[in-house]
């Protein structure tokens, strides 16, 4: 089963519109041909005509209302995974500039040693990190240069209240960053559950096969209605495909917001290194 996991990333490695393109074609083509083959054989095992056509129009109708509630709860709730994975990775960044402005104010050797841990921390994110969480996987790294910040911080005796003060903001600030790194961590992860999307196919392929049970006298004109039908489905797969794993795919969570942290540094403290 571990090819069937590993393809179904291989979407994310794709242009998003050549995904979308692939997907919607994919419900089109089988819904069509599904049809084709299959619409003499429906007609003539369950007797279809003009008077069957009521009874479907409704039986549809009320499937179609659940399925697009269940279609609709997933993709909100795979909008939200993005938006929190989102705001994670700002809350992080933020919390870093932050950090970075009240070591500022450390004396030296302790000053440039706990700035540059900052720094290699964030370049660490944006050239290690963020790569492999499109992957869908860590990089280990991270932790060790939080390590040594703390470390550092840990071996700093200050020599006035003032300077108590300026470490006890600066620990309280490095654990804000420590907790939001792992947040950041666990929405690598973050999507919606195998049983999910099981539900989600499964209900599209017997929504399209119950277009094929009206009766229409043309061949043409089922094919279209089937084929307007399935190319919604194919929409809204897609839409919730592309939503999920908030770290995947062109529409994921990017790093810019630590690479506008990163150049925004050296406003902080100019005379810096």
């Amino acid at each position: 089963m571990n090819w069937i996991y590993d393809l179904s990333y291989r979407i994310y490695d794709i242009p998003n519109w050549l995904f979308g393109l692939i997907t919607i074609s994919t419900f089109v083509l089988v819904a069509a041909l599904g049809l084709i083959v299959s619409r003499r054989w429906t007609a003539r095992i369950f007797r279809l005509s003009e008077g069957t056509n009521s009874t479907v129009n409704g039986f549809l109708a009320a499937v179609g209302v659940m399925y697009s509630l269940l279609a609709g709860l997933v993709a909100v709730g795979t909008w939200q995974n993005q938006e929190a994975a989102t705001a994670t990775a700002s809350k992080e960044a933020e919390l870093i500039f932050v950090l970075y402005r009240d070591v500022c104010a450390f004396p030296e050797p302790q000053r440039h040693e706990l700035q540059d841990r900052l720094k290699q921390y964030l370049h660490f994110v944006i050239d290690v990190a963020f790569p492999a969480h499109r992957r869908g996987e860590t990089a280990n790294g991270g932790t060790r240069i939080l390590s040594d910040f703390q470390g550092i911080l840990t071996a700093y005796q200050p020599a006035t209240a003032n300077q108590q003060i300026m470490l006890s903001e600066a620990f309280t600030a490095f654990n804000k960053v420590v907790e939001a790194r792992r947040m950041r961590i666990n929405a690598v992860d973050a999507g919606i559950p195998s049983v999910f999307w099981t539900v989600i196919m499964a209900g599209a392929v017997f929504s399209i096969m119950l277009t094929y049970m009206f009766c229409l006298p043309s061949l043409k004109t089922h094919l279209f209605f089937t084929g307007i039908f399935s190319l919604f489905l194919g929409f809204v797969i897609f839409l919730i495909a592309a939503l999920d794993n908030p770290f995947r795919g062109d529409i994921g969570v990017s790093p810019a917001v630590y690479v506008s942290a990163l150049e925004g540094l050296k406003d902080l403290d100019p005379s810096g290194p």
